[in-house]
């Protein structure tokens, strides 16, 4: 009886892929243990600072995770000798543009269509029912925390995020997969690291819908300020306070 073997240019190939997939995930997992030794650490001092600025300290207890990513990628970018994240950080062309808008309100868009299909599953999800004020709305009735909370988001903690869920995972997906690949595969490594940290299947659903437009506006435009201006536009303007 004849065996079938594979060629050699497939295997090696299925193997790329495979280690490329592989190291993603690895990354992707580090960042989850990450941040959950950021959580352990950081809200602790974040508490201490609620204690003497009150909606302030309420405002940084939603990004005790993000430091945990930021490490994770700096260890990544001090390992990889041909990453630089600084060579992706250019001013948004008008398709940047564009693009930042439709991660933050597409994904919003997104996320009414489909908790209005949820209930034909028998599935509900209570965290997009409008009922929360937004953080937009918390900055405009308290002036006084507008610059520190734009400085959290837009400068801090979704840098810290996407750096690790766009640049680096991206990066390491980059030899082997394709441009679809990457935005698929990238989109749902960051969909299921939010299985761990904010729980469920319906999170897993939403977030990945995000992580797939983040990474195709970056993918598109090969520029990191695009999908970190989509994360923090989003907190701003639709993320419950």
């Amino acid at each position: 009886m004849e065996t079938q073997t594979i060629p050699s240019g497939l295997g090696s190939r299925v193997q790329e892929i495979s280690q490329s997939v592989a190291g993603a995930i690895a990354l992707a997992a580090l960042g989850v243990v990450a941040g959950f030794v950021s959580a352990l650490g950081i809200n602790p001092l974040f508490a201490i600072l609620e204690t003497g600025w009150a909606l302030f300290g309420e405002l940084l207890q939603n990004y005790i995770v993000q430091p945990g990513f930021g490490l994770v990628a700096a260890g990544y970018v001090w390992w990889c000798d041909d990453y630089n994240p600084l060579d992706r950080i250019q001013v948004p062309s008008l398709e940047g543009v564009a693009w930042i808008g439709l991660g933050a309100v597409g994904y919003e868009l997104a996320v009414r269509v489909v908790t209005l299909m949820l209930p034909l599953f028998g599935l509900s999800h209570g965290g997009h029912d409008g009922q929360m004020t937004p953080t937009w709305r918390i900055f405009f009735d308290h002036p006084e925390i507008i610059v520190p909370g734009l400085v959290v988001m837009f400068v801090f903690m979704a840098p810290m995020e996407e750096l690790l869920y766009r640049g680096v995972i991206h990066d390491a997906l980059e030899p082997a997969l394709g441009s679809l690949g990457r935005v698929l595969v990238g989109g749902l490594l960051f969909g299921g690291m939010h299985i761990f940290l904010s729980g469920g299947l319906i999170s897993l659903l939403f977030t990945s819908i995000f992580g797939v437009l983040a990474a195709a506006g970056y993918e598109r435009t090969e520029n990191l300020i695009v999908p970190i201006m989509a994360h923090a536009g989003y907190w701003l303007m639709f993320s419950p306070f």
